[in-house]
């Protein structure tokens, strides 16, 4: 059976599944794509057993078919192809397909499609509709304040949480917390925890082409969003989220009124002298009208003066600049607030008015 399709949309939507299909697996079958192809659509579907990605393309097929495409194999094959029509002939009884474009004739081996693992799962209640761009800023200013090792549980996820007209994700590791949020019509509480990793791939594949909506919506514990011709399917994590609001909510009188891009440079300049084996230190004299940031090492020191608005007392503290610049470059504003305690206690850096971010940095003790 002769399957037709421009060479772009295949060569799309290949890239968006395969951000689902695992590096390395004990089953040859998840190392593949599986394609359906029903009513002039050919849906592809990849599976790491945790996240889920179908994407769909206009076909010409006379008739049904099934089968599952060893994934990176396929995706190089087309990736190459010029830019013209392919012509797909899948042959059931030897379960192989040619792949044909222009000049180009391919043969591959497939699997059949009943030994690809099936996802069933209800439909969810009351989808969510959202701004594919404020989605993406959601991911992007929290996600990175996930922890990334496995040893911390569910502090390896982003909690999402949605009431009062809004939805708010929230990452966090033990040394800094991420929160953002975006408007959210809808009538239902919910909470759920995400797994960072996942939720970044989805990001990469949200694109600023096609409709300017997605819906997201959570169906027997699974994260379900969709967007364009796209669905992802994430597992969740269970158990109790951190209670990051007590950790927020204690916040001293210390409050730092600078220009964020003043700081973000400063920083970045203060920290080529800092490194890892010091937790990446630079320290900060806090004073009523300037900052001055320094940091040294046994080749040099650096030292950066910022003009600020400090409404109390002065401070010296020892902040951790790569998750000062990680959070300072994700923020908009042009000034924001640095509010601080004392220097054992968190460094809060907040809007000027209302409460649509807020990013907590943990202190490094100075000798």
């Amino acid at each position: 059976m002769k399957i037709y399709c421009s060479r772009n949309d295949m060569n799309k939507a290949l890239a968006n599944v395969s951000h689902s299909v695992p590096v390395r697996s004990t089953s040859n079958i998840l190392e593949g794509i599986l394609v359906e192809v029903s009513d002039n659509i050919m849906k592809l579907t990849a599976t790491d057993t945790n996240m889920t990605i179908e994407s769909s393309i206009a076909v010409q097929c006379n008739e049904d078919c099934s089968f599952v495409v060893p994934a990176k194999l396929f995706s190089a094959i087309v990736n190459k192809l010029p830019e013209e029509e392919i012509m797909i002939n899948y042959d059931p009884s030897s379960v192989k397909i040619m792949i044909k474009c222009g000049g180009s004739n391919s043969e591959l081996i497939c699997f059949r499609s009943d030994e690809f693992p099936k996802l069933y799962i209800d439909d969810g209640v009351d989808p969510i509709y959202l701004s594919k761009e404020d989605v993406k800023k959601l991911i992007r200013k929290t996600a990175f304040s996930a922890s990334t090792d496995d040893f911390n549980g569910i502090l390896t996820g982003v909690l999402l949480e949605i009431k009062d007209g809004k939805m708010k994700m929230v990452g966090v590791d033990p040394y800094r917390i991420a929160t953002y949020s975006i408007d959210a019509d809808n009538k239902r509480e919910m909470s759920v925890v995400i797994p960072a990793k996942l939720i970044n791939e989805t990001a990469k594949i949200i694109s600023d082409d096609g409709d300017d909506q997605m819906s997201f919506e959570i169906a027997d514990g699974k994260a379900v969003m969709k967007f364009d011709n796209n669905k992802v399917i994430i597992n969740t994590f269970s158990g109790k989220f951190i209670d990051y609001g007590r950790i927020l909510n204690k916040q001293g009188n210390i409050n730092v009124r600078v220009k964020r891009n003043d700081i973000l440079k400063s920083t970045e300049r203060a920290s080529l002298l800092a490194s890892v084996q010091n937790n990446n230190l630079i320290r900060f004299d806090i004073e009523k009208e300037i900052i001055v940031i320094k940091s040294l090492n046994e080749e040099g020191n650096i030292e950066e003066k910022v003009e600020v608005i400090n409404d109390g007392e002065s401070l010296n503290i020892g902040l951790n600049s790569k998750y000062l610049k990680d959070a300072l470059s994700v923020i908009e504003d042009e000034e924001i607030i640095m509010n601080f305690k004392d220097s054992i206690s968190p460094c809060v850096i907040k809007p000027l008015k209302g409460d649509k971010y807020s990013y907590l940095i943990l202190p490094i003790r100075m000798n």
